[in-house]
């Protein structure tokens, strides 16, 4: 039996399964009022799929929008009902999941999924493959032969239905490829399609019996008895019409690689972190299944490619076409050197043995300077080829690369601007980066790899890595990947972002990001390169210490738990865990109605908060826990993480990572270390100075505060600024009406409860959860609150009124962050939560901003002031540098002076510097 490619429908199998579940009266939302039902049944019937047919390739297919068929018929499916406001969000989330699960995602701007289905299908079916196509929508059967079956939803899920040649017949009463013809004559009420007036399921099934097509029908009209007759020579043109609008095309130029449709290459883990984070609890036993699945083997001789002989794939080399130039020789090097003689942009790329720049070695370079043509020369390939030693092409490239007059451009550039800094090349200016343009266009959208824009802007399939060095166990290194394979699909990088950069140049214009792209954006990707590069470096034997110490203390806990309960057990096991508390000790859980997958009540640690009060042993399990994770996330974790060449840790950060401008830390992440605790403030400890120097700590003090007063324009607040006073008290003062030495400390943690509070859209109930307030107080002391400071209320109504209206919310440099569903009828609790966010974007978004333009001007300062700090780590609204001990002083001026000037505010930006051997213990500098 020959492998079966398994193709989803999927804004049709979205549509079926959204209603199936919502239809049936669930309501399925997640705890932050995020609509997932249609999310929910997708992800169900996907892994019913893995789990009961197995199969080996998998890809999924979705609509664009306006297709051919309207230009045909501009009424086509004009009669359809609109999509429901609650699943358009959720589309996009599956088109997330499917990208998740690492299923090829396969769309065609100008037609619909059907197409797309269909000329995949054909494909695969004349490279030997077997199709089984799985949809809600009945006009696929077209497509049904002795090598497509169709999988077809009946009225509940579980009623779904395999359609060969023979259950088409026995169904329909007519062949698979008489479908468009059966259309044609009937219509299509669904689509608006109009047929033949007057004519009904039963003649039409009658005449194609008799006659094999339309056009078979209309060659013997005489024949056919007159009343039919008349009514199929009036609307010949309708028919012809309602043929082509439901003929599915199986032409198209659309591309996939059945090696990277494999289903044995699913990366459960991401899966399972998109799953925690809709709340599909029920949903997680399922995926553990899958671990056990067996890897699927390709069969001798088979085709990685469904590709018809005129289709070229970005990346590939093209028949007969000289775009993609090997540089192997020393005559082809000096050739392309004078090529480059000139140029004003210059496009760049590297090929490494690894994702993290500190520690991978260069295989290649891959450059281009206009659209149609790239070169990729080759340095480092362990395969025995012909290739030009890695000093002399760097060499080579050092002026081109080092000339101030050639843009660099890319796609993460700081990624390859490291790689070869680490080489000796220093790469500069770097001018746009296809990847940050991209995000910036779109902050939400977290599909910014150059395959998914190339696809996106250009229309244009690229080859993925995984094609070239596999997945998962039988993955390679670049270095082992032939220079012939290699070449195409690393040129092809370089160049796609020369054709990428007008058009994402022109969408930064339109969404007014042009400013924040070229003033801080792009000057901060070397600032982080530079930060990348530095490290830190680590008390290796403190934390070995200190694991001990939490080894001995875990353990302490474990006697003490286990004591209490009478009999041991698996701590780190959520169902032994909810065992011992609701069926041993009797605790009443928060909600009876809420359990897990595994028909167990919920440890988890919202559950646990709730349960303090109950009894000691909670407090226990709680301090367990925060303590085991912070040994093995940090403790335990952060020495292996030491690069062996530099002696120091080097985490890397992302400027996309979040959509509303804060910078994300990863690999490790060390903007999450946790310091509420005074465990978790000890890690830090471990983060030291080199010899001769010391670290200093710069941060803001209340910067979105300040932020807050000054696009408030409230007085009473920036009255307190400016006078130097404790904010949080002159609130507290305000509110109660008294004096500021009069404030009380639980005053005083009110005021601050909602001062911060109302960044984030805090409520008056808010308020109560998050203090020891009783509703009714906290709903007065929030209405005291906007009577003393009513430049805040009329702030933040303004702000969710300017959300409703544009659906966006705007920073003070221009920042934008979307908000869709403000301009819709969402349901109330998605509403809520992006009011929430839309209030809080601006905020957040402008002390991000202020932050990145000071971490741009502190390196210059820093130079032109003669000193010798080298910026290591931002946190937030800190930044830490490694600073000779003899240049404290003066570095602590130029810092503070480029921070507090960094953005003109009404009220002065203040910061407060520290200073130390580790960062853990810095004292506070006057």
């Amino acid at each position: 039996m020959p492998p079966i490619l398994y193709l989803i429908d999927g804004h049709a199998l979205a549509y079926r399964t959204y209603f199936a579940i919502t239809l049936s009266g669930q309501q399925l939302t997640t705890s932050s009022g995020e609509p997932t039902a249609g999310i929910y049944g997708f992800a169900s019937v996907l892994l019913r799929l893995l789990e009961q047919e197995n199969p080996e390739y998998l890809a999924v297919a979705f609509d664009t929008g306006v297709t051919f068929r309207n230009d045909l018929y501009p009424e086509y499916k004009a009669t359809r009902a609109k999509m429901p406001d609650e699943l358009r969000p959720q589309i996009d989330r599956i088109r997330e999941m499917v990208d998740i699960f690492g299923f090829p995602r396969l769309e065609a701007e100008g037609f619909e999924a059907d197409d797309v289905l269909g000329s995949i299908a054909r494909k695969a079916a004349e490279n030997g493959l077997a199709v089984k196509i799985i949809t809600g929508d009945r006009d696929l059967l077209q497509l049904v032969n002795d090598r497509v079956i169709v999988n077809l939803a009946g009225s509940k899920l579980s009623e779904a239905r395999d359609f060969g040649v023979r259950e088409v017949i026995e169904t329909l009463g007519i062949r698979p490829e008489q479908v468009v013809d059966y259309k044609a004559l009937v219509g299509d009420k669904s689509d608006n399609i109009p047929g033949v007036a007057g004519i009904g399921e039963k003649t039409a099934i009658m005449l194609l019996q008799q006659y094999s097509n339309l056009d078979d029908i209309y060659a013997h009209l005489d024949q056919i008895p007159a009343r039919v007759r008349n009514l199929l020579e009036k609307d010949r043109e309708k028919a012809y019409l309602s043929r082509q609008l439901a003929t599915i095309r199986t032409d198209l130029p659309v591309m996939l690689s059945l090696e990277q449709a494999r289903t044995s290459q699913i990366q459960l883990s991401a899966v399972e972190e998109f799953f925690q984070k809709l709340e599909f609890r029920s949903l997680l036993p399922r995926l553990k299944k899958l671990e056990n699945r067996g890897e699927a083997v390709p069969t001798a001789g088979q085709q990685l490619s469904l590709f018809g002989e005129p289709l070229v794939k970005i990346g590939e080399p093209p028949p007969q076409d000289g775009r993609w130039v090997t540089i192997q020789t020393r005559g082809a090097l000096a050739d392309l050197i004078r090529k480059l003689e000139g140029v004003k942009y210059l496009s760049l790329d590297t090929e490494t043995t690894s994702t993290d720049p500190m520690r991978a070695e260069l295989v290649g370079i891959s450059l281009a300077f206009e659209g149609g043509e790239g070169y990729y020369l080759p340095v480092g390939h362990r395969t025995g080829e012909e290739q030009l030693p890695a000093d002399e092409v760097l060499e080579a490239l050092r002026p081109v690369l080092n000339s101030p007059q050639v843009a660099k451009i890319g796609h993460n550039l700081k990624y390859d601007a490291l790689v070869l800094e680490n080489q000796g090349i220093p790469v500069a200016p770097l001018i746009f980066d296809t990847m940050i343009a991209a995000w910036l266009v779109q902050p939400e959208n977290y599909n910014l790899g150059l395959k998914e824009l190339a696809q996106s802007y250009l229309g244009v399939q690229m080859t993925h890595i995984e094609e070239l060095i596999g997945k998962g166990k039988n993955q390679r290194t670049m270095d082992r990947v032939p220079i012939a394979t290699a070449a195409p699909y690393a040129a092809a990088d370089a160049e796609i972002c020369i054709r990428l950069m007008p058009l994402l140049r022109e969408r930064l214009e339109q969404v007014n990001a042009v400013r924040l792209f070229e003033e801080i954006e792009m000057p901060l990707v070397p600032v982080l390169g530079m930060m990348e590069r530095n490290g830190v470096m680590l008390d290796v034997p403190f934390l070995k210490k200190m694991s001990q110490e939490l080894n001995s203390r875990l353990a302490e806990i474990e006697r003490d738990i286990f004591e209490v309960v009478g009999y041991s057990f698996n701590l780190n096991s959520t169902q032994q865990l909810s065992k011992v508390l609701f069926d041993t000790l009797k605790l009443e859980p928060p909600d009876r109605r809420k359990k897990t997958a595994s028909g167990h009540f919920s440890t988890s640690a919202g559950v646990l908060e709730e349960l303090r009060n109950q009894h000691p042993i909670v407090e226990k399990i709680l301090e367990y826990r925060e303590l085991a994770k912070l040994k093995s996330t940090y403790v335990d974790a952060l020495p292996q993480q030491i690069n062996p060449r530099t002696g120091r840790v080097h985490t890397s950060y992302n400027q996309t990572g979040s959509v509303t401008g804060r910078l994300a830390s990863s690999d490790p992440n060390l903007q999450n270390i946790p310091t509420r605790t005074e465990t978790g403030r000890l890690v830090r400890n471990a983060f030291i100075a080199a010899p001769g120097y010391r670290l200093l700590s710069v941060d803001y003090s209340q910067i979105e505060l300040r932020i807050v007063a000054h696009m408030a324009q409230d007085e009473a607040m920036l009255a307190a600024f400016r006078a130097g006073q404790d904010i949080h008290a002159a609130t507290a003062a305000a509110i109660y009406g008294v004096g500021l030495d009069q404030v009380t400390k639980e005053q005083r943690r009110h005021a601050k409860a909602i001062n911060f509070g109302l960044i984030y859209g805090m409520s008056a109930f808010g308020l109560h959860r998050s203090t020891d307030l009783t509703l009714a107080e906290a709903e007065n002391f929030v209405k005291a609150y906007f009577q003393q400071f009513p430049g805040v209320k009329a702030f933040l109504d303004g702000l969710r009124r300017q959300a409703s209206r544009q659906g966006y919310v705007e920073t003070l440099l221009g920042r934008r962050r979307y908000f869709p569903n403000l301009k819709s009828n969402a349901n109330p609790a998605l509403r809520a939560r992006e009011e929430r966010e839309a209030i809080n974007a601006p905020v957040q978004g402008t002390a991000a901003d202020i932050m990145k333009l000071a971490m741009v001007r502190l390196p210059p300062a820093l130079k032109a002031a003669g000193l010798g700090a080298r910026m290591l780590l931002q946190v937030h609204d800190e930044l830490v540098l490694e600073v000779p001990e003899n240049e404290r002083d003066e570095t602590v001026r130029v810092v503070r002076e480029v921070m507090e000037n960094a953005y003109p505010l009404s009220i002065p930006l203040v910061t407060e510097a520290r200073w130390g051997q580790n960062w853990g213990s810095l004292e506070v500098l006057s």
